[in-house]
């Protein structure tokens, strides 16, 4: 029992990296001529300037394109990092994870994207993570339905423009959106079946992934 206390009560503690990443967007916004420097531009990084791969997953249009990314990642990374179950090594994962292919998904196949910005690719990344979270621990198939609900967002922003922040300067990027939300499915998933096959004889029936 006092074990589980001391993991409860590391879990809630106060979730700095989450913090500190909406502190750095944050400033990054403020700083003149930040944006120019750190967003994705394809011709940039050609030239080598390879840092806009990562730094321009933290730079934003418009302080209502911040906003609405900075709500987000409160949210969704507070549930994450204060997580019992290390939660901020999870976090700090599914960062790294959804930035590195989203990046990758941007230089090889959106090779017509030529300025890319904000965090809202790696944002879906982490709600579709939160979401197959909730799921394995309730059960309730409303965990399920805003999974399917976000792609069918990103769908529709795709054939028809964007349901929010409809006037920035770039439109969503669709596929980024994709990108991330499949990587946070992804990383989910293969952490439930890592989970299940610690049991000796890996009972499928016992995945949190499978419907009760």
């Amino acid at each position: 029992m006092k074990t589980h206390r001391k993991s409860l009560a590391h879990g809630m503690q106060m979730p700095w990296v989450t913090l500190t990443l909406a502190a750095v967007m944050l400033i990054a916004h403020i700083i003149p001529g930040a944006f120019e420097h750190l967003a994705y531009d394809r011709t940039a990084i050609q030239a080598s300037e390879s840092w806009r791969l990562i730094t321009g997953h933290l730079v934003h249009l418009d302080w209502s394109h911040l906003a609405a990314n900075a709500a987000a990642l409160l949210g969704l990374g507070w549930l994450i990092e204060s997580s019992p179950d290390n939660g901020r090594s999870t976090l700090l994962q599914l960062l790294a994870l959804g930035t590195g292919v989203i990046s990758v998904m941007l230089v090889s196949l959106s090779t017509t994207t030529l300025l890319y910005a904000g965090l809202s690719g790696v944002l879906n990344a982490l709600f579709a993570y939160v979401c197959l979270e909730l799921f394995t621990r309730t059960r309730h198939k409303v965990w399920l339905v805003l999974i399917a609900g976000a792609g069918a967002k990103i769908a529709w922003e795709a054939a028809f423009g964007p349901l929010i922040s409809a006037n920035l300067a770039w439109p969503s990027h669709g596929l980024a959106h994709l990108t991330g939300l499949t990587t946070g499915i992804a990383f989910a998933v293969t952490r439930a079946i890592r989970g299940a096959r610690q049991s000796w004889y890996f009972p499928w029936s016992y995945c949190p992934l499978t419907p009760a």
